[in-house]
C-alpha cells in the first residue's frame, strides 16, 4: 500500500488487475475525455502494465492502482507526471461504478499528499481537464485550483503547495 485515506488506497498496479483495467478502459463514454482510445482487447492492458511498470521504473511518471478500500476492488488509476524540477501534473482514471461518490476528490487530495511524500521538492500541482468534462471541471474548481487557462479544448489549474 502507497497510501491509504478515509475509504480508498494507492497501491501498485498487479497482472490480477487486468479484468478491472480492461472493465475501466474500455468503456467508450467514461473514456471520451481522455487523450487515449479505449481498450479493445486484453493483449492492450498486458501492454499498457508493462508501459506503466517501465514509466515507474524511469522516474519521471508515476501511475498506481485507486482502490476501495471496503470491497478491495480496483476503482481505477492516479498518475503524476514530473513537468520541471518543481511541478507535477496529474491525472485520473475512474470506474464509472464509483462515478458522483466523491471519490475523484478524495484521490486528487490523496494524490497531492503522496506526491509531497514522495517527491518533496514539488510546489506547484498542475491538472488539466477536457473543457467539455464539465464534473471534473467542477470538481477541480471546488477544490481551489486556480485556472490558468484554455487552450485546445483543455483546461488548465494549478495548486500551489
Amino acid at each position: 500500500m502507497l497510501l491509504q485515506m478515509k475509504r480508498t488506497y494507492f497501491r501498485a498496479l498487479k497482472s490480477e488487475d487486468e479484468k478491472a483495467l480492461f472493465e475501466i478502459y474500455s468503456d467508450k463514454d467514461a473514456m471520451q475525455y481522455r487523450t487515449t482510445l479505449p481498450f479493445e482487447t486484453q493483449e492492450e492492458v498486458k501492454i499498457y502494465l508493462e508501459q506503466v511498470a517501465l514509466e515507474n521504473t524511469l522516474g519521471t511518471k508515476f501511475r498506481c492502482g485507486f482502490v476501495h478500500s471496503e470491497t478491495q476492488q480496483l476503482m481505477g488509476t492516479a498518475v503524476y507526471t514530473l513537468v520541471d524540477a518543481t511541478s507535477a501534473e496529474i491525472g485520473f482514471s475512474i470506474g464509472r461504478a464509483f462515478w458522483k461518490g466523491g471519490y475523484g476528490t478524495e484521490g486528487t487530495w490523496g494524490l497531492i499528499e503522496l506526491i509531497q511524500q514522495r517527491e518533496p521538492q514539488i510546489q506547484r500541482i498542475v491538472a488539466i481537464a477536457q473543457t467539455a468534462n464539465e464534473k471534473s471541471v467542477r470538481m477541480i474548481n471546488h477544490m481551489n485550483f486556480s485556472f490558468i487557462e484554455e487552450k485546445d479544448n483543455k483546461s488548465y489549474f494549478e495548486y500551489f503547495l
